[in-house]
């Protein structure tokens, strides 16, 4: 028989969500590798043995942040109508957001100094912008949104989704249905001004 796992997948999931809890009320200077054991009522030879290190840990809770943001967007089904389905893209983001909250600054806002993922992590954070490039591109190729250079658009709906998320996880937007209206109408807004052709530069 193999010799059983001290540390299990529970204690991995507690460790992670202490962890973001930690993150959002007192910023990265709260998240050390005793801390985050303490407050999971376990020790720290379990954040090495689970982790490796502060870093480790770190890059588990972004791998879980971009992950989330993933599934979300892929689970959108193709649309003929763009407005509908940049809209759900648009949603979909926002579902990510609201799912971790507490790991929102970290997968955007740089909350931890000095922290940046790389190679797959990154791979995989990339994949929720090239859900909406993807999609933004069928709909150029057959010229519904005309003069729209797809990557550009892509990287404008960013930064609106991530203006609107960052504003109702600060609590600007009102409760959760007002919230959602503001963010159906800076879509429609948005998007209908996409359908239209490119005013024509003097």
């Amino acid at each position: 028989m193999g010799r059983p796992r001290e540390h299990d997948e529970q204690t991995r999931r507690t460790l992670l969500a202490v962890a973001g809890d930690l993150l959002a009320a007192e910023g990265s200077g709260g998240v050390s590798v005793r801390r985050v054991s303490q407050e999971a009522g376990t020790t720290t030879r379990a954040v090495y043995s689970l982790f490796g290190d502060r870093e480790g840990l770190l890059r588990a809770l972004y791998q879980q942040a971009a992950e989330t943001m993933r599934r979300h967007h892929e689970a959108v089904p193709e649309n003929a109508d763009p407005l509908v389905e940049i809209t759900a893209l648009t949603l979909a983001y926002r579902a990510a957001a609201l799912e971790e909250p507490n790991l929102y600054g970290l997968f955007m806002s740089g909350a931890v100094p000095g922290f940046r993922p790389a190679g797959d992590d990154a791979l995989l954070a990339r994949r929720s912008l090239a859900r909406v490039v993807e999609a933004v591109q069928r709909f150029a190729e057959t010229g519904k949104l005309p003069g729209r250079e797809p990557r550009a658009v892509g990287r404008q709906l960013w930064a609106l989704v991530h203006g609107l998320a960052t504003l109702e996880l600060q609590g600007h937007l009102g409760p959760a249905e007002q919230a959602e209206a503001h963010w159906r109408d800076a879509v429609l807004a948005t998007v209908t001004g996409y359908l239209q052709p490119p005013a024509a530069t003097r």
